[in-house]
C-alpha cells in the first residue's frame, strides 16, 4: 500500500496547485501617437511605407500645423527616412525669407556659428523645437538649404495699395480669382484687419506662393546634372489640394513629380475620420490637436467696486 499512496499524492498536488491558475490583466493598449493615410486608397500606413513611396518623387510637400509639435516631430523623423533613401536632397522652407539665403548658406558651410545664423536669420518662433531638426539634418549631410520665402516687410508692401518693386519679389507673379481665391476668402471671415484687405492680402499670399515655387524650380534648372529630392516645408494651406505653392511650381516645372502631405489635427487620433479631407492631399498626417490653455479667472468684482471695461490688444 505504500507505493500506491506515494504515487497518488504524486498524482493529486499538480490538480490542486493549478485548480484556479492566477488572472492575468490584459495588457493596456495606448493610444495612437499619430496615424499616417493614403488618400486614394484610404489605407493606413507606416512612416516606412509612406517614406518608400515618396522617395521615388521629386518634389515631397510637408503641409504642417505651425502649433502642433507631435506633427513636427513626424515630419523630422520622415525627413531622415527620406535622406537615407535619397542622400541628394534639398530643403525647402517658408520658415525662411528669400533675403537670408546668404547667411543660411554661411551656416551650412561652416563659415558662421549657430548664434550668428540664429541672429540673422529671423528664425520662426520655437524654431530650437520644430525646425532645427530639419536644418541639422541638412547640414550634417552638407546639402542646402532654399529659404523660399517673401520678406515680411515686401508682402506687407504687396498688401498695401501702393505695391513693391522689391528685387526680392517672384519675377512674375498672379492673383487669379480662382478656387484657391475662394477658399483664402472662407480662411479670413472674421480675421482681424481683413475687412476690406482681402484682396490685396490674396496678392501678398500668391507673391510668397510664386517666391518659394520660383525658388525650388530655380535650384532644379540650375543642377541639371543632378536629379535631387526637394522636401518642401510650408503651412498645409498652401500645398492642400495642390494649390497655392505646388500649382506654381507646376507651372515652372511641369514635369517634375510631386506628392503632398498634409498635416490634420484632431481631438482623438484613433477615431479621427478622415473621408472629408481625403482630397487635400496624396498623404494625410493625423496627429492630436493641442490642448488650448483655458483662460485665467478674473476675480470677483467686490461690492461697491466698478467693474473697468475690457480692453483688447491691438492688432
Amino acid at each position: 500500500m505504500k507505493p500506491f499512496f506515494s504515487v497518488l499524492v504524486f498524482t493529486l498536488l499538480p490538480t490542486c496547485c493549478f485548480a484556479n491558475p492566477p488572472t492575468t490583466a490584459a495588457p493596456e493598449t495606448k493610444p495612437p501617437a499619430y496615424r499616417l493615410i493614403h488618400s486614394r486608397t484610404g489605407k493606413e500606413m507606416t512612416l516606412a511605407q509612406v517614406a518608400d513611396e515618396l522617395a521615388a518623387r521629386d518634389v515631397v510637400y510637408f503641409g504642417e500645423l505651425h502649433d502642433n509639435v507631435a506633427g513636427h516631430q513626424v515630419y523630422a523623423e520622415l525627413a531622415k527616412l527620406l535622406a537615407d533613401r535619397r542622400p541628394d536632397f534639398v530643403l525647402s522652407m517658408e520658415m525662411f525669407e528669400r533675403d537670408v539665403q546668404g547667411v543660411v548658406n554661411d551656416y551650412l558651410r561652416g563659415r558662421i556659428d549657430e548664434v550668428a545664423f540664429l541672429k540673422h536669420s529671423r528664425p520662426w518662433k520655437d524654431y530650437a523645437r520644430d525646425y532645427r531638426p530639419l536644418v541639422e539634418l541638412t547640414r550634417e549631410r552638407k546639402l542646402d538649404v532654399i529659404a523660399g520665402n517673401l520678406p515680411r516687410p515686401v508682402a506687407g508692401k504687396v498688401a498695401s495699395k501702393d505695391g513693391s518693386t522689391s528685387p526680392f519679389l517672384p519675377r512674375a507673379t498672379t492673383a487669379p480669382l480662382d478656387r484657391y481665391w475662394e477658399l483664402f476668402g472662407e480662411a479670413m471671415k472674421g480675421h482681424p484687419g481683413a475687412d476690406g484687405a482681402v484682396e490685396r492680402m490674396y496678392r501678398a499670399q500668391c507673391a510668397k506662393d510664386d517666391a518659394m515655387a520660383e525658388g525650388i524650380a530655380d535650384y532644379l534648372a540650375t543642377n541639371p546634372h543632378r536629379q535631387p529630392l526637394v522636401i518642401h516645408c510650408n503651412g498645409n494651406f498652401h500645398s492642400d489640394y495642390g494649390l497655392g505653392t505646388a500649382a506654381r511650381l507646376a507651372q515652372r516645372a511641369p514635369l517634375a513629380q510631386a506628392a503632398i502631405v498634409s498635416m490634420i489635427a484632431v481631438p482623438d487620433v484613433a477615431k479621427a475620420d478622415v473621408t472629408n479631407d481625403r482630397k487635400r492631399a496624396h498623404y494625410l498626417l493625423i496627429v492630436t490637436a493641442p490642448q488650448k490653455t483655458p483662460a485665467p479667472a478674473k476675480p470677483p468684482v467686490k461690492a461697491g467696486e466698478k467693474k473697468l471695461p475690457e480692453t483688447k490688444p491691438k492688432g
